[in-house]
């Protein structure tokens, strides 16, 4: 995939003597582009199974386009397990799973729609049983009859606490399920939502990956998103399975007549609830800013004591092993960026509660003084 991106890069720089800056400047899809990724075309498809170009790249797959339809449906999912396990005797978030449809399109897998399955698990175990295999050939039954389209692949949930990174990855567990589907349906992606940061983010937070072929062996200590690191940070970030899959750079799209509808809809009545709402007012997410807080002082405090002691313990170095000073910079390092993450998202929605405050409230006393001044003016002209 590193490849590929520098030959972009390298024919974009080809281009600027030419054409000008202009010419590498993103062009927005014109709706029939739009409207084109719905469409089937059968014969491309076809010749694309036979000649295989996944044996011959092991990276041949390096797009992932979702639509919104399939992105609400993933993201409303995932949050409803997270509903669903804080209610529960445990308290704890439920991961759930589903299923993906789509097609296949040049170097992309494009997701058209996304159904969930009754599967249900928790950080360590999923349970998968028959019952969820006879709900998906059942499903595959009736969308047959439905529409062109097949499954592209599976969603499930990382519903972990907000951390100073992404919990978007692939477990042991979650790369040894895609190599099952993989190694039957070729043209297979998983993806991966992170329901709890998409709330305190405000943004869907999905990653889409697939795995290496058992024989080809990436670089040494190459992240799945193609850049390098030390192990122990690989490991942190991606899990234990970094280096057994990449990946796919992720898009969203949505129909010409969708996004028409979005921009009335948006015009007329979806900026009152943009204005009326904030991240830091939504229930799940003022539930869970005690426990972040907590969490981020736990890091400092480990630090500090690992300062003070100047040891070369494990507790303050997150279970890992190595030396006390690289450690001491980690747990630190985690501290200072978990406090950051929280600063920032808690200064974005006061400065939004002050904004909408002088909109609404401010501007309307000042109106209103205004007003009176004028009428009292008024009564003294002769």
């Amino acid at each position: 995939m590193a490849d590929a991106k520098a030959g972009k890069d390298a024919k974009a720089g080809q281009g600027d003597g030419k054409k000008g800056p202009a010419a590498n400047e993103p062009k927005a899809p014109t709706g029939s582009q739009l409207d084109k990724m719905y469409e089937y075309d059968e014969g491309h498809i076809t010749q694309l199974r036979q000649n295989k170009p996944w044996e011959k790249n092991n990276k041949f797959f390096n797009k992932t386009k979702v639509s919104a339809l399939a992105a609400m449906k993933i993201l409303k999912h995932s949050l409803s397990g997270v509903k669903k396990g804080r209610a529960g005797k445990s308290g704890m978030a439920v991961e759930v799973m589903g299923m993906l449809v789509g097609k296949p399109d040049g170097d992309s897998i494009v997701v058209s729609d996304a159904y969930p399955l009754p599967v249900e698990g928790v950080e360590n175990f999923v349970d998968t049983g028959a019952r969820a295999e006879r709900y998906m050939t059942t499903l595959l039954d009736s969308l047959e009859k439905l529409r062109k389209e097949g499954y592209v692949g599976w969603y499930h949930s990382h519903p972990f606490d907000v951390e100073t990174k992404s919990n978007c990855f692939m477990s042991a567990t979650d790369v040894g399920t895609q190599r099952d589907y993989q190694n039957q349906f070729p043209v297979w992606v998983a993806i991966v939502c992170d329901p709890l940061r998409s709330l305190a983010k405000q943004e869907p937070q999905f990653g889409a990956y697939r795995i290496y072929p058992v024989t080809y062996n990436p670089p040494v200590n190459q992240a799945p998103d193609g850049t390098n690191g030390d192990k122990e940070d690989l490991v942190a970030r991606w899990g234990h399975a970094y280096s057994r899959y990449y990946q796919l750079d992720l898009s969203f799209y949505m129909s010409s007549l969708g996004n028409k509808l979005l921009g009335i809809m948006s015009r007329n009545n979806l900026w009152v609830r943009v204005l009326s709402s904030s991240a830091i007012l939504e229930p799940e997410y003022r539930e869970r800013l005690p426990e972040r807080f907590n969490k981020a002082t736990q890091k400092l405090d480990s630090a500090a004591r690992a300062a003070d002691s100047g040891g070369y313990g494990r507790g303050w170095h997150g279970g890992g092993g190595g030396k006390g000073g690289k450690g001491k910079d980690n747990v630190l390092n985690q501290g200072v960026l978990a406090c950051s993450e929280l600063a920032t998202e808690q200064c974005k929605g006061h400065s939004s509660q002050l904004c909408k405050d002088i909109l609404f409230n401010a501007l309307k006393v000042a109106m209103e003084k205004r007003e009176k001044g004028g009428q009292k003016d008024d009564g003294k002209k002769p």
